[in-house]
């Protein structure tokens, strides 16, 4: 199976692919920086913008699943991921690749609920244009006839891929760290077996939360905000 990736060069993205080619996926990765994906065979880099439609298609020709994986990110504008999403969709639309995995993140939608209240009142105020960004592409793709996933992720860290996290539709649950490689690990367990089709999961750990970690992720966003 070969997996066009969007975001290959970004925290989860890195550690998507490593698993990817350990798996003996082929992969076909959107960068604009080709020394930043690792080298092998079974890769194949795609320079330039997500963007550029010309670019984006290319990223998916000959591709059996698409993961899309977009994050703001320095000298692109505020609106790249919606745009960047809305490409990848069009360029799928005049292939035969159907299959459509989307990372966004928890507190989107009927998750609002999940998050802590000082997150919510965030998300609502300075993340405003963030979440807002993040929730056009839900809209696109949801409205989309492709054979879509949209995943939302408790918080994100670096920790080591685990294995133990919780996932599903509509369970009982909050918003809790988890490692970028066990998402990377639970959307290739997605595209493996054709999980929630036309769903939308939400996936964390039972780990502890606590104002700390938060305030963590806070920095981590704001830094990415002042990049624009």
């Amino acid at each position: 199976m070969k997996l066009a990736v969007f975001g290959a060069t970004g925290g989860t993205g890195r550690r998507l692919i490593t698993q990817a080619l350990a798996a003996d996926y082929d992969v076909q990765a959107l960068t604009r920086s080709q020394a930043k994906l690792p080298p092998g065979e079974q890769i194949t880099a795609i320079e330039g913008n997500v963007l550029d439609p010309k670019a984006v298609s290319e990223t998916v020709e000959h591709t059996d699943a698409v993961v899309c994986l977009l994050g703001r990110t320095p000298n692109n504008p505020l609106n790249v991921v919606s745009r960047g999403t809305q490409n990848i969709i069009a360029a799928m639309d005049d292939r035969p690749v159907s299959r459509l995995l989307v990372l966004t993140s928890m507190g989107l939608g009927s998750s609002s609920e999940t998050v802590p209240w000082y997150v919510r009142i965030a998300n609502a105020t300075i993340l405003h244009d963030l979440m807002a960004d993040k929730a056009r592409p839900e809209e696109l793709v949801m409205q989309s006839d492709l054979d879509w996933t949209i995943i939302r992720p408790g918080g994100l860290t670096d920790a080591p891929r685990t294995g133990e996290y919780v996932h599903g539709i509509d369970i009982d649950v909050h918003a809790r760290p988890i490692s970028r490689s066990d998402i990377a690990d639970f959307l290739l367990q997605i595209v493996k077996e054709d999980l929630y089709v036309r769903e939308i999961p939400i996936v964390t750990s039972q780990e502890k939360a606590d104002l700390g970690f938060y305030l963590d992720q806070f920095t981590t966003i704001a830094k990415r905000l002042g990049t624009n």
